[in-house]
């Protein structure tokens, strides 16, 4: 028999273990555990014209894949391997002392031989095999492989051949070249002493992402060695090159191209050559695979014991297993649960109709989300949120479903807090504006189907401003509590009161008759025991506190009036109840929403006015006794280019409420001034002593900047201080009175001088008269007008001008419109007049032509 060389044997030892391998991965299994292939005939076989060093390398394959696979009969496979080499090359050795030859009978007597000794190595198997059982593996083996190893071994009895067996090694080599090369799963390199890459596969390419172009010629450790590997790799291999013995197999994480690791479990083997240098074979597995689906059952194993509950059942919802989360929630033990199924958390609030339709999306999707009401084992209902997901077998049927289940009781507590804060008023725990609103949408739709009619109450408390002044806000919202109370007690449980904020409440009455006649008794039925109920005394803390409410009501019927509108109804109406004097009802007039149009188109036109300059200024002579003019009062008029002349009684107490006064009082201060600038140039004696009088509301004095506003006026005007004279009314006076003597006293300091306008209509008091730094009296035309026929009226004028002669005032009476009124004047020691006797308010050049006719009158004179 021909000796091969070491490089020789070594191919032999690969090829043959290759072919162990490949015959590993795809045995035959007569029973469960127990693989056979053909391990012992190509192992003998091998041993028997590889030589030992072919031998071992097949059987150290053959073996360490088996270790790697880990499988149950271990135990038998390395001994079956074992026995088959031990066997191979004692026939070898026979061969070569010449005590035995290699021929067909030979073979199949060996072959027979080796089945007998693989069949005695069942006996290793970790499992009893009955009699039978063995006798059919037996057969097995005999009538199978012992054909084979004679068959192999015929086959490579033609290597007796010094051509043959040349021809054969190299079929051999291509063929385990062949194979190392295109096998996918199993990495192939060789390396030199210092490390270069000598070999490199296409399964090596796949597994570290270098070709064999970039490999070959590199030093492994800069190719797949990791940092923190390299000088335990380079002492690893200089001890193999040293002591000629492999570094052992094993697991170990390695570095691909891209920087990431690759986990391969990795065998050596030192392999010399005669006349060639010493190679390390590495032969590399990719655990890839393998090690994702452990993190995989690991993670899994993990999220079971997660903080949610969790329930695997199989494909008929029996349940299987539950997590420690589940029991400790539920409060049922694994024993409890297991067996039975969903039906043992059903709680009976959620409906049949529910948990079929749950079903129904189970088996259609394979997946359902949300909220469930279960029952613990002892009787406690609580909301869960439940995930369910269906797990497929390969051929896409169910064969489990798992569930996760997780507590939301806190979250639905959170929920209902933020529902609470959102639709309801913190105070009183009533509906806020927000749900009312939604609630009276739905009432008119309601109302729209069903024709019956509904009604809103709009409640305002009287006078509540002065409980929060004079008692504090803690008493104040004792009082609204008490009354949502008492609102809350007058009305059906189907009806809702709700508070818009402040001392404002809203009552909303629904399903009354479709008579609107009846439903308006109805309404107004209630309204009367709510203000009622409101009239009674309230216990404040110590004390006692009574309390009235003006309560508006709009009726509604359907879609008709929007939810905005039926508001603003019911809020006109309230107001008409405090106009009329309070702790009252009214129901909503149409004529109201006319008035509100006309106000609103009014305010409209208003604003236009102002940034058109629409207004002019109208001049009413101030006459003395002797019918000399000796000033005027400055009158804001509106001739609007489409109402006509808007009458001042009707913009002034719009442009009061709306702002607009500040604005428009500005502009008659400029206005007046620039025309006293005008008169004073004009080189007209009569013109220029002129006092023009200037009309001042509430709302101008009150401003922080009143007074440094007029003084600016003065200044850029050039305007003389001493022709200007500022009436205020009495009304103002019952604010803050200190604010108002410090704003008239500075300005006055400058010269202008202040008429009380209105004098006896408002809010006279000698104490106010005598702090207040004023320079006239004004009586009120409403005294002058029946000063003839009325005693009180004209005592009233009789005191005024005796109180300004007494407080060294100027007196000047207004409405003076008959000679006899002015005479009557005259002998109280009136003597300043300004009225309709003497001429209207006029535009500024009728002003002064009246002016030079009173000259020229006095002339003739």
């Amino acid at each position: 028999m021909a000796q091969l060389s070491r490089a020789g044997q070594f191919a032999t030892g690969l090829l043959f273990g290759g072919v162990c391998v490949l015959g590993m991965m795809d045995p035959f299994v007569p029973v469960p555990g127990l693989g056979l292939d053909g391990r012992s005939v190509v192992l003998s076989i091998g041993s028997l014209f590889g030589g030992p060093l072919a031998g071992a390398v097949a059987l150290l394959m053959a073996g360490g894949y088996g270790v790697w696979l880990g499988q149950a009969d271990l135990q038998y496979g390395m001994a079956m391997a074992l026995c088959s080499t031990v066997l191979g090359l004692l026939y070898r050795r026979a061969v070569a002392q010449g005590r035995a030859s290699i021929g067909t009978v030979q073979l199949l007597a060996f072959g027979l031989l080796l089945q007998l000794g693989n069949v005695a190595c069942l006996q290793l198997l970790p499992l009893a095999l009955p009699t039978s059982v063995l006798v059919q593996i037996a057969l097995s083996l005999v009538f199978v492989f012992t054909p084979a190893a004679m068959l192999l071994g015929g086959l490579l009895q033609e290597g007796e051949r010094r051509d043959a067996r040349d021809l054969a090694l190299r079929e051999s080599e291509a063929r385990f070249r062949s194979l190392v090369k295109d096998i996918p799963s199993v990495s192939v390199q060789a390396y030199a002493a210092d490390g270069t890459t000598l070999y490199w596969n296409k399964a090596s390419e796949h597994l570290y992402g270098y070709t064999a172009e970039e490999a070959i010629g590199r030093n492994l450790r800069d190719l797949i060695i990791p940092l923190e590997m390299h000088e335990g790799v380079r002492q690893a291999m200089q001890q193999m090159f040293t002591t000629h013995e492999a570094i052992p197999a094993g697991e170990l994480l390695l570095q691909h191209k891209d920087g990431s690791r690759v986990p391969v479990f990795s065998s050596h083997a030192y392999v010399q050559t005669p006349g060639r240098p010493a190679e390390l074979f590495c032969i590399d597995i990719d655990l890839s695979e393998r090690m994702r689906a452990e993190d995989e059952l690991r993670i899994a194993a993990t999220a079971f014991e997660a903080q949610a509950g969790v329930v695997v059942t199989d494909a008929q919802q029996m349940i299987l297993r539950v997590n420690k989360a589940f029991t400790q929630s539920m409060g049922f033990t694994d024993a409890e649960a297991v067996g039975r199924t969903f039906a043992m958390l059903r709680s009976g609030r959620d409906t049949d109709a529910y948990f079929q339709a749950l079903q129904h999306e189970l088996l259609r999707n394979g997946e359902w989300a949300g909220e469930l009401w279960s029952q613990r084992k002892n009787g406690q209902v609580f909301p869960q949120w439940v995930s369910i997901n269906a797990v497929y077998t390969a051929a896409r049927e169910v064969s489990h479903y798992v569930a996760t289940l997780v507590d939301i009781t806190e979250r639905k507590a959170v929920e209902e807090q933020i529902r609470q804060l959102a639709f309801f008023d913190p105070l009183t725990n009533l509906p806020n504006r927000r749900l009312l609103m939604d609630r009276l949408q739905r009432s008119l739709a309601v109302s729209e189907r069903s024709k019956r009619t509904g009604a809103l109450l709009f409640i305002d408390l009287d006078h509540f401003k002065n409980l929060n002044d004079t008692q504090g806000h803690e008493k104040g919202d004792l009082l609204l509590q008490q009354v949502a109370q008492r609102l809350v007690g007058c009305v059906r449980d189907c009806d809702t009161v709700a508070r818009l904020g402040g001392d404002e409440f809203l009552v909303m009455l629904e399903g009354l008759d479709p008579s609107p006649a009846v439903a308006a008794a109805d309404v107004e039925q209630v309204s009367e025991k709510i203000v009622a109920a409101l009239n009674q005394p309230y216990r404040l803390g110590n004390a006692d506190f009574n309390s009235t409410a003006s309560v508006g009501i709009a009726m509604h019927s359907g879609l008709e009036t929007p939810v905005d509108e039926l508001l603003k109804q019911a809020d006109m109406a309230m107001y008409q109840a405090k106009a009329a004097g309070r702790n009252r009802l009214r129901f909503f007039d149409p004529a109201m929403q006319s008035a509100v149009n006309a106000r609103a188109a009014l305010d409209a036109d208003l604003r236009i006015g102002l940034a058109q300059q629409q207004f002019v200024l109208y001049y009413q002579p101030q006459l003395d006794a002797q019918g000399l003019v000796t000033g005027a009062e400055a009158l804001l008029r509106w001739p609007h280019p489409v109402r006509g002349m808007v009458s001042p009684a009707d913009f002034i107490p719009l442009a009061e409420e709306t702002g607009h006064i500040l604005p428009l009082g500005r502009w008659v201060l400029q206005t007046a001034c620039e025309q006293l600038v005008a008169w004073a140039e004009a080189d007209v004696p009569a013109l220029a002593r002129l006092v023009v009088a200037v009309n001042v509301s509430a709302r101008q004095f009150r401003e922080p900047d009143f007074a440094d506003g007029v003084l600016a006026v003065l200044h850029s005007t050039g305007a003389n201080p001493r022709r200007l004279k500022l009436e205020l009314t009495e009304s103002m006076l019952a604010d803050n009175l200190e604010d108002i003597v410090a704003k008239m006293t500075r300005l006055g300091a400058h010269g202008i001088r202040f008429a009380l306008d209105d004098f006896g209509t408002g809010y006279s008091s000698l104490a106010y008269l005598k702090r207040l730094p004023l320079d006239e009296l004004k009586i009120d035309q409403s005294f002058v007008r029946d000063v003839l026929t009325d005693p009180s009226d004209a005592a009233i004028a009789r005191t005024v001008v005796g109180l300004a002669h007494n407080l060294w005032l100027d007196v000047i009476a207004e409405g003076v419109e008959t000679l006899a009124q002015k005479e009557f004047l005259a002998r109280c020691g009136c003597y300043a007049y300004q009225g309709y006797l003497f001429s209207r308010p006029l535009p500024v050049a009728q002003f002064e032509e009246f002016l030079f006719s009173t000259l020229e009158n006095e002339i003739k004179l």
